[in-house]
């Protein structure tokens, strides 16, 4: 069994496998809690992708062999993008997932997390690039950080009506339907080039959005996991 760890800002999201097959996943809050865990299954290998620094991982070498996905990591897609050390691993790792779904397809990825991204990969497992704006956390507090009037407004669980009739309601449709737009904006752009293309929604606002798109889309919680588990096979 290898374990993969899909390090983001808040969570870290931890995925086993064996050889293709997803056995389970978990979400994290502290890197002990992940120390602990891997001690307990004694995987064969752990695979990090990480946007931050962490101390604690030099606790998992005393307990499995570690790999980091790094600038040398060979990967099983090509990168056609201009500075691609910089490009981050979770977006390699959800392009590397649409092809292990949909492979010698044209795969559209969006990831609706601490920031909304998508990125592209063609039918011969190319990756082009994409966007980066922030995501729906982000929006909502930017709006009473930059204010002085404006409150700060949870998400809700209720429907989002397209006119907003109170200040909650309008940033919440400013907020949410803005980012649906934005979305489908992309897609339609997409569509003309790509009129064949898979739509792909992951991150943890991804069902939220589900409904609310026009288009036919798959919501994959566990792309970037399935990515880096290729990724992982693809180097061991």
């Amino acid at each position: 069994m290898n374990i993969v760890l899909d390090v983001g800002n808040t969570y870290i999201k931890a995925g086993a496998f064996e050889g293709d097959t997803l056995c389970w996943t978990h979400v994290y809050s502290e890197m002990s809690e992940v120390i602990l865990k891997v001690q307990e299954t004694k995987p064969a290998h752990v695979f990090v992708s990480s946007v931050r620094k962490d101390k604690l991982f030099d606790a998992l070498t005393a307990s499995t062999n570690l790999l980091y996905f790094n600038s040398e990591t060979v990967l099983p897609i090509k990168i056609d993008y201009k500075t691609p050390d910089t490009l981050g691993t979770d977006r390699i790792a959800a392009a590397v997932g649409a092809t292990v779904l949909y492979p010698k397809q044209h795969n559209l990825i969006f990831d609706l997390g601490t920031c909304l991204t998508h990125g592209i990969v063609d039918q011969d497992h190319i990756y082009h690039g994409g966007s980066i704006s922030p995501g729906l956390e982000m929006r909502l507090k930017a709006l009473p950080h930059y204010t002085a009037k404006l409150p700060l407004v949870e998400i809700p669980s209720e429907k989002i009506e397209l006119t907003g009739k109170s200040t909650t309601e309008s940033i919440l449709s400013g907020v949410i339907c803005g980012m649906q737009f934005e979305i489908e904006g992309f897609v339609a752009a997409y569509q003309n080039k790509y009129p064949t293309i898979n739509v792909l929604l992951t991150g943890g606002n991804s069902s939220l959005f589900e409904k609310r798109l026009k288009e036919a889309i798959f919501v994959v919680a566990e792309l970037n996991l399935i990515g880096l588990n290729r990724i992982l096979n693809y180097n061991v």
